[in-house]
């Protein structure tokens, strides 16, 4: 069983990896098509990514040393279909006609690998009878495909990484995997029952308001091109030997204030997160945006974002009495404070936040 124990785990991590590159182009890709994000089907597509990628690890971890490899005994490929049959008959012990072999022929490793490549495949059927609606005979040629895979992943050695295999590659393996993804098909009228069901791609969101998360991966997006841009200002001043100018707790703050008061005043209230994420910035009256509303805005927004650079600048120009130190580290509390109040908000369903109300301004969804 700890055999089994080391594939799965990196399987998960390496998949929340991929998860977290992910979901963020994945979420302005939904916003810009579907007008928002659909929850259950991302579930499910980043669940099959899990278990497609934790299943295929199973078949090639753990990764022995190449010296390993070199010093084993050459593995010869089983191509005799059912050999796995005549395992279980000769090694558990198993007598149809004796109950009590029975217990002790399924805890044989001749049994249990057997089931366990059964099951690998079983939620491979289940996927693609319920999500793909793939019929029975696409979905048997997928299951040959990817057992395929697996068996040609270990007879070449993980694709000539390893200079022989270090893993059986067996016939039956292909003909079990695949038999699990039939019973996958086959099942899943009744398992399928328990997993839920796809919102249409068809059904887009026809909300004029800009909801929090949205609003949210568009602030990401802008601090994500912000860093970018100002990464390549620091650079630009190191190679002209500038750094003397360079304070970068300063450079970042003020370039924040620029880029975030700037830009919605030259592009019609948008950022370029906001522009990707097709939402805007509008006063109350629906008019052209004043200088006095965005930095009222804005500033009070990158105030809060930015308070720790804030503070930094602060406690190295000010004399560090106690006092000081003390204000400057209940103020640090505060961009805590401000996404509490945001998860607050988004709970309750209530996308106008403090500094909007202040400045007679909010955030729609652009139609244009």
């Amino acid at each position: 069983m700890s055999n089994y124990i080391t594939p799965i785990f990196s399987g998960i991590i390496v998949s929340l990896l991929i998860i977290y590159l992910s979901i963020i182009p994945v979420m302005i890709y939904q916003y810009r098509k579907y007008n928002g994000v659909l929850v259950k089907r991302n579930i499910v597509m980043f669940s099959f990514v899990v278990y497609m990628l934790t299943a295929w690890f199973m078949t090639i971890l753990p990764l022995p040393s190449i010296e390993t490899v070199v010093d084993m005994k050459t593995i010869e490929p089983n191509l005799v279909p059912f050999k796995f049959v005549q395992d279980f008959i000769e090694k558990s012990g198993f007598v149809i006609s004796n109950p009590k072999t029975w217990l002790h022929a399924i805890k044989s490793p001749s049994f249990y690998t057997v089931a366990f490549n059964v099951l690998l495949t079983y939620p491979f059927g289940i996927y693609l009878r319920k999500y793909f609606k793939l019929s029975l005979g696409k979905t048997i040629l997928c299951g040959v495909l990817l057992s395929l895979f697996y068996e040609i992943t270990q007879y070449t050695g993980l694709y000539g990484i390893y200079p022989k295999a270090y893993r059986l590659a067996d016939i039956d393996d292909v003909m079990v995997n695949t038999l699990g993804t039939v019973l996958g098909y086959l099942t899943t009228p009744i398992v399928g029952r328990l997993l839920p069901k796809l919102e249409s791609s068809k059904d887009k969101n026809t909300s004029a308001k800009a909801s929090l998360i949205r609003r949210g991966v568009a602030l990401i997006v802008d601090f994500i091109i912000l860093d970018i841009l100002y990464g390549i200002l620091v650079f630009i001043f190191s190679v002209l030997g500038a750094e003397a100018f360079l304070n970068l707790n300063i450079g970042e703050v003020i370039y924040s204030y620029i880029y975030f008061i700037t830009m919605p005043l030259v592009y019609n209230g948008e950022t370029f997160g906001m522009k990707l994420l097709k939402i805007k910035i509008v006063n109350e009256n629906n008019s052209e945006l004043k200088f006095k509303e965005i930095l009222i805005r804005n500033g009070i927004l990158v105030s809060i974002l930015k308070l720790t650079g804030l503070l930094s600048i602060i406690l190295n120009n000010l004399e560090q009495s106690i006092i000081v130190v003390l204000l400057a580290l209940g103020l640090g509390l505060a961009p805590l404070i401000f996404y509490l109040y945001v998860f607050i908000k988004w709970i309750f369903k209530r996308n106008v936040l403090f500094y909007e109300k202040i400045s007679k301004t909010r955030t729609v969804v652009d139609e244009s």
